[in-house]
């Protein structure tokens, strides 16, 4: 906890990914990777990183680790930073 009585621990453990990625935001593909994903959420590094603010809602298709099919998830956009976003599944 922090100062403030705050508990910023993560709901769910995130696991090491590393699977590129396709993701929609108004009606445009963007590509990145997966760098590490839980139940609730991932973080994506992508040269795009610009194009994205806190609160976007994306459309992201992960595939499966063996690379059998993908499932597509809605996600919103917590954080940025230089290289990519952090997001929580919706």
């Amino acid at each position: 906890m922090d100062d403030h009585g705050y508990d910023f621990r993560r709901k769910h453990e995130r696991k090491n990914y590393l699977a590129d990625v396709v993701f929609a935001y108004k009606g445009r593909a963007y590509g990145g990777t997966i760098k590490n994903i839980s139940l609730g959420g991932a973080f994506i590094t992508t040269a795009s990183v610009n194009q994205f603010s806190s609160g976007d809602i994306i459309t992201i298709s992960i595939p499966f680790t063996d690379g059998s099919k993908s499932v597509k998830r809605r996600a919103r956009v917590g954080w940025r930073n230089e290289i990519g976003f952090a997001v929580e599944f919706i």
